[in-house]
């Protein structure tokens, strides 16, 4: 997970890098498209070599028969059938994850500093919360929705306020652009629409088959949405900066080929809740990164809004312990 904070946290100033000579949705499309397609590839690379396996343990077996069949206990691997429902989830997951949430994130980024998209961003975990609370209120099930307990509010609580901390002098100055804002906001609500809507969805049990399909169909969105909007009427390939490009291949091969499958994963394995607490402390890294990088000043307004952020992260990924079975045995 903190590898995912990290990844995410370096990719707003990629995308304000990127989207400087290259038009913001056409950068999208491109970087999903092609991200996606290299994990198709290299999913069916990997379906191809357990083929081999399976046929050389196939033409060996009778000749050595233990060998043979410890190679086809090591190897043989359920065959996944891509079925039609597959994609139909992995074209609404496109829609909110990447047409809807990155889509309009990198598109609204061109009206707001780096920092100030990653700090906008990060009420994903609010909208993840909120979300998930209504589904279970209207539908009375753990299945679709979750309960709000107290860590979790006080989480929320913390790292919203600490947010406003950040945020509150730039909307005091003027400085935030109402349409970069509003896009960053519906952004981060069509984000955690997607987050919660993946851990039902109908897809392959291989990570990378699922996080391929769901990127191309929403990189191919993306392309399309962008040629409809006119954004290759911008585009002049001599004018591409090289920042530009490096940035590029940054947001393709470590923001999205490997922070995208490892967000995924952990959608797998945890709670949408869990897994986009990265949009709590990625903003935060984003502003050490502008400090760094572009020489940023850092208040000490924005240290104590830093740590009240990384509190509230805590409050929200800290479970209590289940009480042990002897401490229930004296109980009762």
């Amino acid at each position: 997970m903190i590898s995912l904070w990290v990844i995410n946290g370096s990719s707003f100033l990629a995308i304000k890098v990127a989207i400087d000579t290259i038009p913001p949705l056409l950068s999208a499309g491109l970087r999903f498209s092609i991200a996606g397609a290299i994990l198709f590839t290299i999913y069916f690379l990997q379906v191809n070599r357990r083929r081999l396996w399976e046929h050389h343990d196939l033409d060996h077996s009778q000749k050595i028969p233990e060998v043979g069949q410890n190679i086809r206990a090591q190897v043989k691997v359920p065959r996944e059938k891509i079925t039609l429902q597959q994609w139909k989830d992995s074209l609404i997951l496109g829609v909110t994850l990447f047409l809807g949430g990155q889509g309009l994130l990198t598109w609204g980024a061109q009206y707001l500093s780096s920092g100030m998209t990653g700090l906008l961003n990060s009420t994903i975990p609010l909208w993840v919360a909120i979300i998930g609370y209504l589904l279970y209120r209207w539908f009375k099930k753990d299945t679709l929705g979750n309960k709000m307990n107290k860590g979790t509010m006080l989480g929320l609580v913390a790292g919203f306020g600490g947010l406003m901390l950040l945020v509150g002098p730039s909307i005091g100055s003027g400085d935030l652009d109402p349409i970069g804002t509003v896009a960053l906001i519906i952004s981060s609500i069509s984000w955690a629409i997607g987050s919660i809507y993946s851990t039902r969805a109908q897809l392959p049990v291989s990570i990378l088959a699922s996080a391929g399909m769901i990127m191309i169909t929403g990189g191919l969105m993306l392309t399309g949405v962008s040629f409809i909007f006119g954004e290759y009427r911008d585009l002049d390939l001599t004018q591409i900066s090289i920042q530009s490009i490096v940035a590029q291949i940054y947001l393709i091969g470590i923001i999205t080929v490997v922070g995208f499958t490892d967000f995924y994963w952990l959608l797998r394995v945890t709670s949408a809740s869990l897994a986009n607490t990265f949009a709590y402390v990625s903003p935060v890294i984003a502003v050490l990164l502008g400090v760094v990088v572009l020489h940023e000043n850092i208040t000490l307004i924005t240290v104590i809004a830093m740590v009240i952020i990384l509190a509230g992260v805590a409050l929200m990924v800290t479970k209590k312990k289940a009480p042990s079975k002897s401490k229930q045995i004296e109980s009762s």
